[in-house]
């Protein structure tokens, strides 16, 4: 993969991180974010960037929408979106 492809990467966790913040506030946007999140993840598989598919299969395994109450395991989720931006954003220096 090069730089460009890690950048596009970056940018699409970039807003898959503020639509789950805004989540928080709206329960309706916690099954859009999973399901933004599967499309990633289709993605990445495609990209062959099978490293990255497994944190994102991480991420979906502790998803789970709720319509009218908030997420048990946001700050899970959260967590785990901020530790793969760090990844993604080290590997699109190179």
């Amino acid at each position: 993969m090069n730089r460009e492809d890690w950048l596009k990467i970056q940018k699409e966790l970039d807003r898959l991180y503020d639509l789950h913040e805004s989540a928080a506030s709206n329960p309706g946007k916690c099954r859009e974010f999973n399901s933004q999140v599967s499309l990633l993840l289709e993605k990445l598989e495609e990209m062959d960037v099978s490293s990255v598919a497994d944190r994102v299969m991480d991420i979906l395994a502790g998803c789970s929408p709720k319509d009218f109450s908030p997420c048990d395991n946001r700050q899970n989720t959260k967590g785990s979106l901020e530790r793969l931006k760090k990844q993604i954003e080290d590997k699109s220096k190179i």
